[in-house]
């Protein structure tokens, strides 16, 4: 994690030196994840099932959906070219049984770079970039914390630190003379989890303040 956010900042400050910094803002925003598809934890998990001997996982649809929550930064250029950092945090809970539980976690540091294309006080956009994720998943069975292990790689998976990269496109309000822009973004994203890559996307809205 380190690197990339060493990275970020010398990608962001090279770039903010060429091109002349136009502003700065920062915000908060949260939406949904669906479509989560992680192959490794679901086998991962069919397994653990199988060992207890008292659920039939095909009585089981895996969750493919999470909560999200975040916060972030932007910074703009004189070439409509953005940056921003953003800190996520996303958590799905799911009972597979009386007295059995599965959690999953992903918490994100990301960084983007994104073009924008004003239209009025509408601010259309696309834009790329790279993130950390640290993912965590746990069962509690009877008041027990038990790993997932992915069978592919005999390991456990009960926390991974992986590299993503994601593509997202969304609109801004940007009203002139008024601090605060409000936005909704759709964002596709690619992480190298254990075993096979997990591919999800993602709905955000948000509000950035900007800052004088």
């Amino acid at each position: 994690m380190k690197k990339l956010v060493v990275a970020l900042i010398v990608l962001f400050a090279a770039s903010g030196a060429s091109a002349g910094l136009t502003g700065l803002g920062i915000g908060i925003h949260g939406g949904i994840i669906s479509g989560y598809d992680n192959p490794s934890l679901e086998t991962g998990l069919e397994g653990f099932l199988d060992t207890l001997g008292v659920f039939d996982m095909a009585d089981f649809e895996m969750p493919d959906d999470m909560k999200n929550f975040g916060a972030h930064v932007n910074i703009g250029t004189l070439r409509v070219i953005e940056f921003d950092i953003a800190l996520d945090y996303a958590w799905q809970k799911k009972t597979l049984f009386e007295g059995a539980e599965l959690k999953f976690n992903d918490f994100s540091i990301s960084g983007s770079v994104r073009k924008s294309f004003p239209i009025a006080v509408f601010k259309p956009y696309v834009g790329a970039g790279l993130a950390t994720h640290i993912m965590a998943y746990t069962i509690e069975y009877n008041g027990n914390i038990y790993p997932i292990v992915d069978p592919n790689e005999d390991v456990s998976i009960e926390d991974e630190t992986v590299i993503g990269y994601h593509f997202k496109a969304g609109v801004a309000l940007d009203f002139p003379l008024f601090p605060l822009t409000p936005y909704a973004e759709w964002k596709y994203n690619t992480i190298q989890t254990s075993g096979e890559s997990s591919k999800y996307s993602q709905i955000n809205l948000g509000i950035t303040l900007d800052l004088p």
